[in-house]
């Protein structure tokens, strides 16, 4: 984290933002994917709820627009430090069918009293603050786009209703929100792991039912949308402690309060990390590049004594409305609920950005050309590998400065490659340079090369032997003796060539 934080604050300021409110410099600068198109995706822990100041304008114009979008929020952080230009299209709410389903349908769950329904359709979302959003997340994805970075599928399953229903005013008492809703219960997994008697509430044939086609669906949306892009899709920290007990539990009355027993703190856990697999399933399913956060966060849940995740902090309250940097809890005023409670703090979002980091700068270094050799004979070969192209675009390679093409060959998933290229026995001794071009995304890597000449004559003649056998000028000249009846080939010399010893060239310049 310290790497990151010193890179952070050298380039941007955006580590002081995080504690002084300065604003974020977000259009991307100097940083190894200088000026490459960045569209951030997802829900309130993408978004950096909770973190001030928050923006009215991104990803639309509203006041508030209920998104709650932090300037200091990861994506922000990330094209800082690589110099991204970034399109954030987070908000604090989203589901799957805000960011888009593309074609494809999903079936709605079952009616539920505390959790939400979903739709089968892809949606227009209705923020925090009842404005109906302008578009969907997806519109701003697009060939052009060179990297995404998402995190969906909390809102799906519901946590944020879950976590209110379990909420209670003592260790010993009911969970206030379920009893009121559905009936007295000792736990609230009681309720949501019941399969037989309460089938719409089970959160883990939830997730295997609803969530996991609608994650499915969405990330196939993603790809269809921005087939150039690399995609790395970005787990959930983990919220609540592994092994909870009830000496966890704490007053909800007072600041950063846990109000949950033991039992229903163990359930969210394995809730959770049910989610967080279901949802590297589907990114791998998708072939994108899933980052978990899940085992670098377990020693800072709820707990702990550093958590990266904020306690609920709530008041009863009298009056029409809320004060600043609160919401109504569940839509009534009667109980306002700070911004950001069950979220990463300033010390969690600047972890995830630096496991993040980690992720795409290993991605980023694969950009580029490399030859197994800087030099090479006419006729010779050399092995060319590279990457940051679109995953399975075409690759056509040639040589220049007169461009001839030497192949054209598919990326993989991840877009890279690595061919063997032969280079042609007329090309002309001297300095050349490889260049790889992907055909959809018109990304273009080059290397340098020298290409050396395969023999030379000496004396008064010479039969031409080379490694490996006669290239073409040398056959033409043993026929051209013959032709002659000399006796040049019984007296004369005899020339061997030999290829040249090779080394290891470094891709020269990129353009995207």
């Amino acid at each position: 984290m310290r790497k990151l934080m010193a890179a952070v604050a050298a380039t941007t300021g955006l580590v002081l933002m995080l504690v002084t409110g300065a604003p974020a410099i977000a259009n991307g600068g100097s940083g190894p994917l200088d000026g490459l198109d960045y569209v951030s995706l997802g829900d309130s822990y993408q978004a950096g709820y909770g973190l001030n100041p928050f923006s009215n304008t991104s990803p639309f114009a509203g006041d508030p627009n209920g998104c709650y979008q932090a300037d200091g929020n990861y994506p922000h952080i990330l094209a800082a430090y690589f110099g991204l230009t970034i399109n954030d299209q987070t908000c604090s709410g989203a589901i799957t069918a805000n960011i888009g389903y593309g074609s494809a349908t999903v079936s709605p769950t079952d009616p539920n009293v505390i959790l939400p329904t979903l739709p089968d359709v892809s949606t227009l979302q209705v923020t925090l603050s009842g404005m109906t959003a302008p578009q969907l997340q997806s519109a701003g994805l697009s060939a052009d786009t060179d990297v995404v970075t998402v995190g969906i599928g909390g809102n799906d399953l519901g946590f944020s209703s879950i976590a209110t229903a379990c909420m209670r005013l003592s260790v010993d008492s009911d969970p206030l929100y379920l009893a009121d809703k559905v009936g007295a219960f000792d736990n609230c997994k009681d309720y949501f792991d019941d399969p037989v008697n309460y089938p719409s509430a089970y959160l883990f044939g939830r997730i295997t039912d609803s969530v996991a086609p609608r994650l499915a669906t969405t990330f196939a949306a993603i790809r269809a949308v921005a087939p150039n892009a690399q995609v790395f899709v970005v787990g959930y920290p983990q919220v609540a402690p592994n092994n909870a007990t009830d000496a966890c539990f704490t007053d909800p009355l007072t600041a950063n309060s846990v109000p949950y027993n033991g039992v229903d703190l163990q359930f969210l856990h394995d809730i959770e990390q049910q989610l967080d697999d279901t949802i590297e399933a589907a990114a791998t399913a998708a072939n994108f590049t899933f980052i978990p956060t899940w085992d670098q966060t377990a020693g800072n849940t709820l707990c702990t004594p550093d958590p990266w995740i904020n306690g609920i902090t709530l008041y009863l309250n009298s009056g029409s409305t809320c004060d600043p940097d609160y919401l109504p809890a569940d839509g009534n005023t009667d109980i306002c609920v700070k911004i950001g409670a069950l979220h990463p703090d300033e010390g969690g979002v600047l972890e995830i950005a630096n496991i993040v980091q980690e992720s795409i700068g290993g991605w980023a270094a694969t950009r580029g050309i490399t030859a197994s050799a800087s030099d090479v004979t006419q006729g010779g070969q050399v092995v060319l590998s590279g990457g940051g192209f679109g995953p399975n675009e075409t690759v056509q390679i040639e040589l220049h400065s007169t461009p001839v093409v030497l192949a054209s060959i598919p990326a993989s998933a991840t877009g890279t490659f690595s061919t063997t290229l032969t280079i042609p026995t007329g090309t002309v001794p001297g300095s050349h340079t490889l260049v790889a071009r992907g055909l959809s995304s018109d990304r273009e890597f080059s290397t340098p090369i020298t290409v050396t000449a395969s023999g030379s004559s000496s004396g008064g003649g010479a039969s031409v032997l080379a490694e490996g056998g006669m290239d073409a000028s040398a056959l033409q000249l043993v026929g051209l003796i013959a032709l002659l009846g000399t006796t040049l080939l019984a007296g004369g010399a005899v020339l061997v060539l030999r290829r040249r010893q090779t080394g290891t060239s470094q891709s020269a310049t990129a353009r995207r």
